[in-house]
């Protein structure tokens, strides 16, 4: 039962799922970016979002595995990553290249940037220790939901704690299923939690605090 539960977060909060989740905050949720699109716009950015952070690093994973380039489509093992995670910070490189020039408010735009550069230092630390990207990606949201609730001035703390529940919950999944040690775990959510916030905040400054 347990084991059950643990597979369920694991995959539930699964880091393709981040940016979808990321989105759909700003864009449902109670807040002022809520109210600038109509709803075609909305699910069009979802949709986007979508197929560049989730369907195509999907396909791009059953493609390197078809081409025996990685042995699992788990990445069980931290230099099997290096590739896939390489290819899947492209297509986020993509995606912020293609919504560039969208009238959207700049946090859109540094939010998926955000997740790019995560996913890069993830790659990099792979290359010599397995850290959790699991928890990377959740540490991601709370990040982003704290830096927008602090420069904004939106009303995003509750995320901030609800995501860190969630944190708790999945780093305790990842160490029930035996897939990361604690330091693993706690480093994931560091890096995800500080990049992004500190991507986003840095974006904020530089733009002055105009269009963000």
């Amino acid at each position: 039962m347990l084991k059950s539960v643990a597979q369920f977060f694991t995959y539930l909060f699964h880091p393709l799922f981040v940016p979808l989740y990321g989105y759909s905050l700003l864009l449902f949720s109670n807040n002022y970016y809520s109210l600038l699109f109509p709803l075609q716009i909305k699910l069009l950015l979802i949709c986007i979002v979508f197929s560049f952070t989730c369907i195509l690093p999907v396909i791009n994973l059953f493609i390197l595995f078809k081409l025996r380039l990685i042995p699992s489509l788990k990445l069980d093992e931290g230099p099997h990553r290096t590739i896939p995670y390489l290819i899947t910070s492209l297509f986020y490189f993509g995606m912020a290249y293609m919504i560039w020039s969208f009238n959207l408010p700049s946090v859109f735009k540094s939010l998926i940037l955000a997740g790019a550069v995560s996913i890069l230092l993830t790659t990099v630390i792979n290359l010599k220790w397995k850290i959790s990207a699991h928890m990377v990606g959740i540490g991601g949201l709370t990040g982003a939901a704290l830096a927008v609730s602090l420069v904004l001035k939106q009303n995003f703390i509750c995320w901030v704690y609800t995501f860190t529940g969630i944190a708790g919950l999945l780093g305790f999944s990842r160490l029930y299923l035996k897939a990361h040690s604690p330091a693993q775990v706690y480093a994931g959510y560091a890096l995800g939690t500080a990049s992004t916030f500190l991507f986003i905040l840095g974006v904020y400054i530089v733009n002055l605090n105009i269009d963000f």
